[in-house]
């Protein structure tokens, strides 16, 4: 091989790399932008566009006051977004909610998994689901109760209220008065005073952790 074929050779082998390095950081810039903070959060504004996969409740909400609802929509690609909804129907509302997009169907079934660990999931209807959500967060507001501030993101992932979500009778509040059971992250001295101060004392039931 003359020297002028070895230049040629060498240069060429060159171009491959630097092509080869290219390509491979435009996947990577792919990849990132798919998986972005941004991304996610403009699938699940669109979410109502996907058809609803799966919504779940625990079983046993009813008899708690607490329903942890899990709704998941399908992307065009197969993968899920997927919203879960901790409510209290007794009195708080919202405490707590997630969502994600491109959670794939693995991730989708650990994420149940879980979330049955605490109490058996059963299918809910997606009215239901909303006459649950809504229904208490309107319950909380006249307490003075705000849903968790990550609702105003999760909220996309539900069907937007209506006269339907009222075919299910659902029960806000325990025996006709608010029912205050504290959990490990409440602030319990600002919820007791702010019932105190919206339906007074004797009007509302607690359960404090001794």
């Amino acid at each position: 091989m003359t020297q002028d074929e070895k230049r040629k050779q060498k240069a060429l082998l060159k171009k491959r790399r630097k092509d080869k390095e290219r390509k491979k950081g435009a996947n990577a810039v792919t990849i990132s932008g798919l998986n972005s903070y941004s991304y996610k959060v403009g699938l699940i504004k669109k979410a109502k566009q996907f058809p609803i996969n799966e919504c779940l409740v625990n079983e046993d909400w009813q008899g708690k006051g607490l329903a942890n609802i899990l709704l998941s929509r399908k992307q065009p690609n197969n993968e899920l977004i997927i919203g879960v909804f901790l409510v209290d129907i007794y009195c708080l509302g919202i405490k707590n909610t997630f969502c994600n997009a491109n959670i794939s169907s693995e991730e989708y079934e650990k994420l149940k998994f879980r979330m049955s660990q605490e109490s058996s999931l059963i299918t809910c209807d997606p009215k239901l689901a909303n006459r649950i959500i809504y229904g208490a967060i309107e319950y909380a507001r006249k307490l003075g109760f705000e849903p968790q501030k990550d609702f105003a993101l999760s909220r996309f992932i539900l069907d937007e209220p209506s006269d339907t979500d009222l075919f299910f009778d659902v029960e806000f509040g325990k025996d006709g008065k608010p029912m205050y059971i504290a959990g490990p992250d409440d602030n319990v001295d600002h919820v007791m005073k702010q019932l105190s101060k919206k339906v007074g004392e004797g009007n509302f039931h607690y359960l404090l952790p001794v």
